[in-house]
């Protein structure tokens, strides 16, 4: 607290906003009106608040805040009576261990300063703002429901979000007064919206972002981040205050990522949702995952694949030991896979257990184990102790060290059937990644049955489905020819209600399968490269993500710009060859399909040349006036 010895006139004249002429005017007129010298001041004409309140802030270096676009939390509200905040033109904003920190119209008050402090128990902290903000302020805060009205006026009373308590008496008593505090009628219908719409639209994700004048709330809707929501900065603190009393987490820390999980009910359907915030430059950042339990009963048969994968997946997660692999990115299905193979192959007859950071899902006839780091239950110590446990199919959350790598190579030696993820590109890169970690080649090649990469592509809305005509740069991308184009019809999403303007709704998987035959074992033993192995892969029959992606495309299930979005094409297909148009890969010296040569070469030493050069490096050859022959040697 300032001290109160310096008078504002006295400061205004310091700084030179005011002349002492202009002073001895203002607080003349001020004993005529009987009201407060800043008020006569701005009445006068001689200074606006917003001057006012600059200059006391530079005299007593106290900051001076925009309460419009500051976010106050409810709980440092509720310390305050309204009434106190009106007598003394205070608001109070956050709380900070045992500090509050209040906005002051006049921060030389004593006596705003000592009720405060008596009536909220803390220690204050100043900043200062205009009256005209403070009194804004309070009217939106201390009346939430009638201020909030215009914001929530479309919310459906229908729409309910019913938060399913945990049963845990310890924590029941202390949330109860916390929940209290960030529970006006109209916060709970504003956050009960954003997360039935994301329901509703099938969103993965939910994104509260504050920035430096507003809260944006986008969901992630098969892949995408969509905008839902455009929030006024001032709701901030209590929108989080109340996602974090949902989630049972510290609503006083505002400084360390916290993690919760929140069990709902919308609309009937029972959904467990895990909460992180993350501190950022305004302001915490909530994202929500929600995880609908119906995700765990999707059909293998409904993942996307065709006949010919379909069947080979069924016949290697039946079979009685090894490692089958899933990888891909977060957020390509590697998880929905897994759980699909475990419902198909779950029975009476098979001890099935899985090892998860956390249960994404609950599967009936399954035994689920969630890793907790912080008391030493980790991926390779649960492991371990399951392999006493009798099982016949282990399935490990994510294969992220050599540890839990290692062991789960010992049980599919020892006659376990193992099924994990990893986080790779490619099939083929798998293999790299598994060295990088410091597995040998040779349990690689002895433990590993398969290696399944996969991704998610967005299907083309239904509804709003027509023909289009791909430029030919599209084409050339994706190593087809504009002469053969007739023969495929290409699809795209106009946008339309069902779909939320985007012209997809829903998603459906590309795979790529490389099985572990003798050949490739012996590959892979002898320390193959990545290259080679994906050659050979190709050349025994293996479907490409690229080639997946494409057959989806052909079958206007998907668009171009999905595939090319999802698919590294310049890996996948390469070049396009210039007589016939047959996708090149990068090392091809030949066009597999029309034998054109691709690598130009010297007629006189064969060496290689670049088509751009008139004399030959190598042998001095001349070019000038003789046609380039192209060949390789």
């Amino acid at each position: 607290m300032a001290s109160g010895r310096k008078r504002i006139g006295e400061m205004l004249v310091e700084t030179g906003l005011l002349s002492e002429e202009e002073l001895t005017r203002a607080l003349s007129t001020q004993r005529t009106r009987r009201g407060k010298l800043g008020e006569t001041i701005v009445s006068l004409g001689m200074a606006t608040e917003d001057e006012i309140a600059q200059a006391i802030s530079l005299q007593l270096g106290i900051p001076l805040i925009d309460l419009v676009n500051t976010p106050v939390e409810p709980q440092a509200i509720e310390l305050i009576p309204e009434k106190v905040a009106r007598k003394h033109r205070i608001v109070p904003v956050s709380l900070e261990d045992r500090d509050l920190h209040i906005a002051m119209a006049d921060p030389l008050s004593f006596e705003a300063f000592e009720d405060v402090r008596f009536a909220s128990g803390f220690t204050i902290k100043t900043s200062i703002a205009t009256p005209s903000s403070i009194l804004w302020a309070i009217d939106q805060h201390y009346n939430l429901g009638s201020s909030l009205d215009t914001i929530v006026k479309d919310i459906a009373e229908e729409r309910l979000v019913e938060v399913v308590q945990d049963t845990r008496e310890g924590d029941r008593r202390d949330s109860e007064d916390l929940r209290k505090k960030s529970e006006a009628a109209p916060i709970v219908r504003m956050v009960n919206l954003f997360i039935a719409e994301a329901v509703d639209q099938g969103a993965s994700d939910i994104h509260v972002e504050p920035s430096k004048t507003t809260m944006l709330v986008r969901n992630r809707v098969d892949g995408v981040l969509r905008k839902s929501l455009e929030l006024p900065k001032w709701v901030q603190g209590a929108v989080i205050s109340r996602i974090k009393i949902m989630a049972k987490m510290d609503i006083a820390e505002k400084r360390l990522p916290q993690d919760g999980r929140i069990g709902v009910r919308v609309g009937g359907k029972s959904l467990d949702l895990r909460v992180s915030t993350m501190p950022a430059s305004f302001g915490e950042k909530v994202v929500i995952r929600i995880l609908d339990s119906a995700n765990s009963h999707i059909p293998l048969e409904s993942m996307g694949m065709s006949e010919a994968e379909l069947q080979m997946l069924e016949e290697l997660i039946r079979r009685p030991q090894g490692i089958l692999l899933v990888t891909g990115p977060t957020g390509s299905g590697k998880t929905t896979t897994l759980y699909a193979g475990l419902n198909k192959i779950k029975s009476l007859e098979r001890n099935i257990t899985t090892i998860e950071d956390p249960i994404e899902y609950e599967i009936a006839g399954i035994n689920q184990v969630a890793v907790q780091e912080k008391i030493g239950l980790s991926f390779a110590s649960t492991l371990r102790a399951m392999l006493r446990q009798d099982p016949d199919v282990i399935m490990l959350g994510e294969m992220r060290d050599l540890d839990t790598t290692t062991i789960a190579m010992q049980a599919a030696l020892t006659g376990h059937l193992v099924l994990s993820t990893i986080h790779t590109n490619s099939s083929a890169a798998t293999i790299t990644r598994l060295r990088n970690l410091g597995v040998p080649s040779y349990l690689i090649a002895s433990t590993l049955i398969a290696i399944v990469a996969q991704r998610l592509v967005r299907v083309i809305c239904p509804k709003c489905r027509v023909k289009v005509q791909p430029s030919e740069r599209d084409l050339a991308r994706i190593g087809l020819a504009k002469s053969n184009n007739g023969e495929i019809a290409f699809f795209q999403g106009q946008g339309c209600q069902a779909c939320g303007g985007t012209g997809y709704r829903g998603r459906t998987g590309i795979f790529e399968i490389l099985p572990f035959h003798q050949q490739m074992r012996d590959l892979v033993m002898g320390n193959g490269s990545e290259t080679d192995i994906r050659q050979l892969a190709v050349a025994k029959g293996m479907v490409t993500l690229g080639q997946a992606a494409l057959a989806k495309v052909k079958d206007g299930v998907t668009t171009l710009a999905e595939l090319y979005r999802v698919v590294e094409t310049e890996q996948e297909f390469g070049a396009g060859c210039p007589k016939c148009g047959v996708s090149l890969g990068a090392d091809f010296v030949v066009c597999p399909g029309c034998g054109h040569s691709l690598v130009s070469s010297c007629p006189s030493c064969r060496k290689m040349i670049s088509p751009h050069w008139k004399f030959c490096p190598y042998c001095r050859h001349n070019f000038v006036g003789v046609a380039r022959k192209r060949s390789f040697a």
